[in-house]
């Protein structure tokens, strides 16, 4: 076994054990190991994913792949990350969103940017998105028109998904103009309740989906070895304390607000696990 960022053959494992399908609850039947490399430390799961381009994954995943139940599942998302990119500066720029989903970062940014261009595999999304942005399904399809042109690009929980991480990003640095940026998100693997749960939180974290693991170090190594020239990480607790005790009590996600008991802890619980790289989520901004 090679990794395919590095290249090294020096294997520990990261996890082994039941992992998600897709839904909560739904379980593989046998256990898997998510092995990680010595070499860059990102984990990887050798296990057949989602075809992309098919229903198949938001169908397993989000229980529906209509347009219309995309945008009531993820457009209240979006605003964190705005949130964390920030607005200043944008306006009049050339935007690309890779691994889009059905649009609905992009379109914060219609009338803001001067171009926004929707990178999506998924077909079934084609005919939306190209209503009001530029459409391709790959950045391959996009290079011959934008190569060297796009000042910012997103890629939000995209990377764990894909087959070949260096690959993609070497694609979208040729997709941006010298000086230009990358603003992606992943999932980070020392999410703190991996470690602090184990049997009940590890086995949702990790998931058919998702191919690759990162924490802050690989995520770093990854973009040094895909030909960025700087990185800076931001982590993200993205869940409340209501939500971490009822993890600890149910063992189940609940999401946010279950009570209210513990909100004026929230931002000092939430703080700490940013600045000790426990949050579960993690942020780059990545320089061409």
């Amino acid at each position: 076994m090679i990794c395919q960022i590095c290249g090294s053959q020096s294997f520990g494992i990261l996890y082994r054990g039941l992992i998600r399908l897709g839904q909560f609850g739904d379980w593989s039947p046998e256990e898997h190991t998510v092995y990680r490399c010595l070499e860059c430390l990102a984990g990887f799961l050798s296990l057949e994913g989602f075809d992309y381009e098919s229903p198949d994954y938001r169908e397993q995943v989000d229980g529906s792949a209509a347009i219309e139940d995309y945008y009531r599942l993820h457009d209240h998302d979006q605003m964190e990350k705005l949130s964390m990119l920030g607005t200043q500066g944008l306006r009049g720029l050339v935007v690309a969103d890779v691994g889009c989903g059905g649009g609905s970062f992009l379109d914060l940014l219609v009338g803001l940017a001067q171009e926004t261009i929707a990178i999506e595999p998924a077909r079934l999304y084609a005919a939306s998105l190209s209503r009001r942005h530029r459409y391709f399904p790959y950045c391959g399809d996009a290079l011959p028109d934008y190569s060297g042109k796009i000042d910012l690009a997103v890629c939000f929980e995209v990377l764990e998904h894909v087959a070949d991480p260096p690959r993609l990003l070497r694609e979208i640095r040729d997709l941006l103009k010298p000086g230009g940026r990358l603003f992606l998100s992943t999932p980070n693997y020392d999410d703190w309740l991996v470690s602090f749960l184990p049997g009940v939180y590890d086995r949702f974290f990790f998931r058919r989906a998702h191919t690759w693991y990162f924490n802050g170090p690989s995520l770093e190594n990854l973009a040094t070895k895909s030909g960025f020239s700087a990185v800076t990480l931001t982590y993200k607790h993205r869940y409340d304390l209501s939500n971490a005790l009822h993890w600890l009590r149910d063992h189940r996600p609940t999401g946010c607000q279950k009570t209210t008991l513990f909100s004026g802890l929230d931002r000092a619980f939430q703080q700490y696990l940013e600045e000790q790289a426990k949050a579960d989520h993690l942020y780059a901004c990545l320089w061409k």
